[in-house]
C-alpha cells in the first residue's frame, strides 16, 4: 500500500509541533516524552543538513535538542506548502516551507526555509524521517512573509 498523503502531512506537522513545544517548554521535559515524540520518529541513520550546511545525525540531534528544552518560550514554527514529489509503497520525498519565528539559534530570528524530507515506512502505518535537507528562502520572500503565528 502506498504511503498516504494525510499520513505524510501528519508526520511533518507532528514533529514540528513537538519541536516548538519542546523548545518552548510547553510539554514535559523528560526523556520518555522526547523519545516518544522525536527519537522514535527519526531513523537511526538520519542525515539532516541545515541551511548553513551543518550536517547532523541522530546522536547530534538528540544531544542538541536535549540541551535546549524550554530555552525559548517565544519560538514558533509554521509549516506550509507541503508538496509530495515522489511516493511509493514505503518511501516519500516531500518539500515544504518552514517558517520560524523568534529562533534564537539562527542568524535571522524570523526566517524561512524550504525543506526536503525523505520519509520511510518504519512499520505498517508508521513513518520515520530518513533525511532532511534545508535551504534558506530568498531574503525578499522572507521579508514579505507573515510572521503572525
Amino acid at each position: 500500500m502506498t504511503l498516504q498523503t494525510a499520513q505524510i502531512e501528519t508526520a511533518i506537522h507532528d514533529i514540528h509541533d513537538f519541536f516548538t513545544d519542546w523548545v518552548g517548554g510547553r510539554c514535559p521535559g523528560d526523556a520518555e516524552t522526547f523519545k516518544k515524540n522525536a527519537l522514535d520518529r527519526i531513523s537511526d541513520n538520519l542525515v539532516a543538513i541545515f541551511p548553513a550546511g551543518r550536517r547532523f545525525g541522530k546522536d547530534d540531534f538528540k544531544g542538541y535538542m536535549s540541551s535546549i528544552y524550554g530555552s525559548n518560550p517565544e519560538f514558533r514554527i509554521r509549516i506550509s506548502d507541503i508538496r509530495i514529489n515522489h511516493v511509493s509503497d514505503t518511501m516519500a520525498v516531500v518539500n515544504y516551507q518552514e517558517w520560524q519565528k523568534a529562533a534564537k539559534d539562527s542568524d535571522r530570528p524570523n526566517n524561512g526555509r524550504i525543506t526536503t524530507m525523505v520519509l520511510g515506512e518504519k512499520a505498517p502505518g508508521s513513518i520515520e524521517i530518513l533525511q532532511v535537507h534545508e535551504t534558506w528562502l530568498p531574503e525578499e520572500v522572507v521579508a514579505a512573509g507573515d510572521f503572525e503565528f
